[in-house]
């Protein structure tokens, strides 16, 4: 796949929806004194999300175990494939640029089994969503917490299946393709591989992230 279909197929959809999550921001600013606000528009966002996410955790994990039956495959065994694959993955924290919020670990807890909650919410909503759950209607969880949580899980993911197709060299220093990649509204805390010049240029550097996930991986052997 080159840069363009991936643009085309995966990231420039990616883009979309963060910015349909931001250009909430004047109606319920980002804040966890807001995490329990929901909406019509956060219940729309949790769907297509966590659409997404199972959509590209298909294609990822196609590619990393092309005898995958993806009929028969659900979320435990795509983060199964992903544990195994990615020491990292679970580990990843994402900050949201320019807001006083928490840092985020979308996906912790999948190195020891669990299912994130974020997605836990969406079968729910997609499925009961007429259905009380602790005395609350299920389409309340669809909330702005969740809709974070997931945000920052597709973009975890989307980073890693950009890396799979685009950082193939390992001794390549300047990579070229993943800054454009890159959110301007979220930020991987452990992705310390872009470089820049004063200017605009700016690289990859695809030694040094064959390096960090290989290292975590001999960490945890």
């Amino acid at each position: 796949m080159d840069v363009l279909d991936f643009k085309n197929i995966y990231w420039n959809y990616y883009i979309q929806i963060e910015k349909d999550f931001f250009d909430t921001v004047p109606y319920c600013n980002i804040a966890e004194s807001n995490n329990n606000s929901f909406s019509v528009k956060y219940l729309q966002l949790h769907l297509a999300l966590c659409s997404e996410i199972d959509t590209i955790c298909k294609s990822l994990c196609q590619r990393i175990n092309n005898s995958l039956n993806l009929s028969e495959c659900g979320i435990s065994d795509y983060i199964k494939i992903l544990n195994s694959s990615y020491v990292t993955f679970s580990k990843e924290t994402v900050n949201l640029i320019g807001y006083k919020y928490r840092i985020v670990q979308p996906w912790k807890g999948i190195d020891k089994g669990h299912i994130p909650n974020w997605w836990n919410v969406y079968n729910e909503i997609k499925h009961h969503r007429d259905s009380k759950k602790n005395n609350k209607n299920i389409y309340e969880y669809a909330n702005q917490k969740n809709v974070i949580e997931a945000l920052c899980a597709l973009y975890v993911l989307i980073q890693y299946w950009a890396a799979k197709n685009f950082v193939v060299d390992k001794t390549e220093k300047k990579n070229n393709i993943m800054p454009t990649l890159q959110s301007k509204k979220l930020h991987l805390d452990n992705w310390k591989f872009y470089f820049s010049f004063m200017g605009p240029g700016e690289w990859f550097d695809s030694s040094l992230y064959f390096k960090y996930i290989e290292k975590e991986g001999k960490e945890n052997e």
